[in-house]
């Protein structure tokens, strides 16, 4: 009786942990000093401006994770990350520029 239904629940569990993972875009770790990235591709100066926020606000280590939403991509902290120093974080994030579907033709008029 039991047995079907743990199943079910592993499933939906495994379901939603691909799902959850393939919302990943980047993680960029922080250690010593240094910003290295783990996973996915950041833009060009975002490891540089993370190592001058980590050293500034004296950050240690932690992660910074990339994760697309509806509204573009979001930045999520490990907890080794202060709430008061997060936001310095997202000022200097500059999300990559919107690809849309423009095609590279010309308006007609």
């Amino acid at each position: 009786m039991w047995l079907p239904i743990l199943l079910i629940i592993a499933a939906l569990a495994v379901f939603a942990l691909i799902i959850l993972h393939a919302r990943v875009v980047f993680v960029l770790e922080l250690a010593d000093g240094r910003a290295l990235v783990r996973r996915g591709r950041v833009p060009l100066g975002f490891p540089g401006a993370c190592e001058d926020v980590a050293r500034l606000h004296r950050v240690r280590q932690g992660r910074i994770t990339g994760v697309r939403g509806a509204g573009g991509v979001r930045l999520a902290f490990s907890r080794e990350i202060p709430e008061r120093t997060r936001q310095a974080f997202r000022n200097v994030w500059t999300p990559p520029p919107g690809g849309g579907d423009g095609g590279g033709r010309r308006a007609a008029g």
